[in-house]
């Protein structure tokens, strides 16, 4: 196997790795990261953001491994596509996550939200407005971070899965040649 095609999907994760910094510091200069820490009040995306940041070095981890067997078994191929399910569960967490952070910005905006509303009184009205910004601020910023993050961790994994398919196949024409 040549040094390129046997380094190919390590490459891969470090570009993925390297686009997704250049996005997490570009959120940070824009300020975007302080919005969301200002108005998402159950900070659930934040801790999105920190499983898929821990996963995807977890997958880097497992892709520099691989990329450093010497010679690659059936079993080691089975042991590294059980690693992978493990990430494939937890990018599915990472929806789920962002749908707790919904209903829970729902719950922040209408138990939140008129409570000393006042119908006949305009400013109270726009108080009831304002508080309901915040709850659908977190509903939506939660979505948002769970769908991206889950879709960022699932190419990852895809790409780790399908070297490992791809291994698999050469495996299985070397054993019957």
């Amino acid at each position: 196997m040549a040094l390129l095609e046997k380094y190919s999907i390590l490459l891969r994760w470090w570009l993925f790795f390297a686009v997704a910094s250049l996005g997490t510091v570009a959120l940070f200069l824009s300020g975007m990261v302080h919005k969301v820490n200002a108005v998402d009040v159950t900070k659930i995306s934040f801790l999105i953001y920190a499983v898929f940041a821990v996963f995807t070095i977890r997958v880097g981890i497992q892709t520099y491994h691989l990329c450093k067997e010497e010679k690659l078994t059936h079993q080691h191929v089975a042991l590294y596509y059980k690693k992978s399910d493990i990430g494939w569960f937890v990018s599915d967490m990472l929806l789920t996550l962002g749908m707790i952070g919904t209903v829970a910005g729902f719950i922040y905006m209408l138990s939140s939200s008129f409570g000393d509303m006042d119908p006949q009184n305009v400013v109270s009205m726009q108080g009831v407005l304002a508080k309901m910004s915040s709850g659908m601020s977190t509903a939506l910023y939660t979505t948002a971070a769970g769908l991206v993050c889950s879709l960022l961790l699932k190419l990852q994994l895809f790409n780790f899965t399908h070297h490992l398919d791809y291994l698999s196949t050469d495996l299985k024409k070397d054993a019957t040649a």
